[in-house]
């Protein structure tokens, strides 16, 4: 199985007072066994480091304290995803605007690189994000961390 993880999925997994936190946890601590047995394939761009490490600071800064910076994603093999070039992300907003079909395009860069890196592996978008889970089926699959079959 081939995914891409989406931010929003460690952060809740992270933070106990998100209402999908319980969901959030068991599906990391699910993927990170799968992982061991090979099961699955984890993909990210860089902006998931990025995203990660803000909310670990910002965390770890604050008065109820949290997670130290890096172990949101401690146990977890992630293959890191970036664009070859220039003409790669041009094919690929062809292609969304074009599946699209005249609906309002897609305004969040950072949602792009996501869905974009999943359709570049052929892998499914795992996330929590309401606006990225409307674009299942447009470029690739999305799903929430549930609905992921994990052995």
């Amino acid at each position: 199985m081939r995914l891409v993880l989406d931010s929003s999925v460690v952060i809740a997994a992270v933070q106990p007072t998100e209402p999908e936190h319980p969901g959030a946890l068991g599906f990391v601590n699910r993927l990170r066994s799968t992982q061991v047995g090979g099961e699955a394939t984890v993909f990210a761009p860089p902006e998931l480091w990025l995203e990660v490490h803000v909310v670990e600071q910002r965390l770890a800064l604050s008065r109820r304290g949290g997670p130290a910076p890096g172990s949101a994603l401690r146990g977890l093999t992630i293959e890191l995803v970036a664009p070859e070039g220039l003409e790669e992300i041009t094919a690929f907003l062809e292609l969304l605007t074009k599946r699209m079909r005249g609906r309002r395009p897609f305004s969040n860069a950072t949602d792009l690189v996501y869905l974009w890196a999943a359709s570049r592996l052929d892998a499914t978008v795992v996330t929590l994000d309401r606006g990225m889970l409307g674009y299942h089926g447009v470029v690739c699959d999305v799903a929430r961390p549930e609905h992921v079959r994990l052995a």
